[in-house]
């Protein structure tokens, strides 16, 4: 048995068309709901996952659902992006990015990572545009980003 990361990222990959509860990825890798989360956010920064309500796979129950994205026509670094061109001037946490476009958190984390590294975007401990928290909060600089 590989790492939880591995055994979660096989099996998404197995059940690529199915979005699945935390709950019942707990269950089904005996993981604490704490590993599940660390599991699905290092997941996603080796693939892109969505992370929206729907419906289990295994329990049936409406809940918060994760899977692989099935949206191959943008990357999450360009979703991410055009978020930002929609919202010039405006800074948002991870949490907010990832739960208006419906991507998990790592998966938002890595698309940040390689806009940064690409382009002008800003990062800063302020509040969130979306929620108010005070946090780390990322954004498009004025006037310098552009999608490719």
């Amino acid at each position: 048995m590989g790492s939880a990361v591995d055994d979660v990222l096989a099996f998404l990959r197995q059940h690529a068309a199915q979005q699945f509860c935390r709950t019942c990825l707990a269950f089904e890798f005996k993981l604490t709901f704490q590993s599940v989360d660390s599991a699905l956010a290092a997941v996603g920064q080796q693939v892109a996952l969505t992370e929206l309500r729907g419906q289990c796979a295994i329990c049936g129950q409406r809940a918060l659902v994760t899977g692989l994205d099935p949206s191959h026509h943008r990357s999450p670094q360009e979703r991410v992006l055009l978020f930002f061109l929609d919202h010039t001037g405006r800074l948002f946490c991870h949490a907010c990015i990832g739960r208006r476009l419906e991507l998990n958190v790592g998966t938002v984390q890595k698309a940040v990572w390689d806009l940064r590294a690409a382009s002008a975007v800003r990062i800063d401990d302020a509040p969130c545009s979306e929620c108010g928290h005070q946090r780390l909060v990322v954004g498009r600089e004025d006037g310098r980003i552009s999608p490719r």
